[in-house]
């Protein structure tokens, strides 16, 4: 039981953690000094929905207001049990944020560098906690914390859903309605032709990211159910 009550007490912590690091960076984008800032990268305001970045730390902070009060109930109960629906969307929304850290590290990232911006300026300031902390404590809080239960294989596909939607509205405001700035570089400076293999491409990394997640959280899983 001693387990037990550390894993409702660290998933509250980071949870928690979670909740104030997207309050945090969310908020700041409305300051008026960041607003008229021509440094921001653009996340200012209610603009700033525009970004799956944003849109993706929303989703999981959401669900980290709903674990925390399943993480208080467990605690003065002295359970560990958190419905299985909850579970399946916080996997959903955890490899949401994976995307997001991954697509930073991997692709925007090296990017900035190569224009000579610097890899970690995505990562300075308050980008670190959109596209680092937040992302990351998600990921170890389901795949550490909060194994109550098992990610199927068709659960895990439901992680598609959100890539799957934000592409399309991508794809809209950029190529369709002419609204958005291609800031993703999904046509790779203009080439239409090529969106069909960035989608194919992000959808690909979602879902090996998604594997990835709840094959790990499983095997806590296992391990927990073992030691009971």
């Amino acid at each position: 039981m001693e387990n037990i009550r550390k894993k409702n007490v660290a998933s509250l912590i980071f949870n928690i953690s979670i909740i104030f690091f997207t309050i945090e960076s969310f908020c700041y984008g409305f300051r008026s000094d960041v607003i008229h800032d021509p440094d921001w990268l653009g996340f200012e305001g209610i603009h700033s929905l525009r970004f799956f970045t944003v849109l993706s730390n929303l989703f999981v902070a959401v669900l980290a207001i709903i674990m925390v009060v399943y993480n208080i109930k467990n605690i003065v109960n002295d359970k560990y049990d958190y419905p299985n629906w909850l579970i399946t969307i916080k996997h959903t929304a955890t490899t949401a944020v994976a995307v997001t850290f991954t697509t930073v590290a991997l692709l925007l990232a090296p990017s900035y560098a190569i224009v000579g911006k610097g890899y970690f300026t995505l990562f300075l300031g308050n980008h670190v906690y959109m596209h680092l902390l937040s992302p990351v404590l998600a990921i170890i809080t389901l795949i550490l914390f909060e194994t109550s239960h098992k990610i199927t294989f068709k659960e895990s596909l439901l992680s598609l859903i959100p890539v799957v939607l934000y592409s399309i509205l991508y794809i809209t405001m950029v190529v369709f309605v002419g609204a958005w700035p291609d800031f993703y570089n999904f046509t790779f400076g203009g080439h239409y032709y090529l969106i069909p293999f960035s989608a194919l491409g992000m959808l690909l990394m979602t879902f090996g990211l998604s594997l990835l997640i709840a094959t790990l959280h499983n095997k806590q899983n296992i391990k927990q159910e073992q030691i009971k």
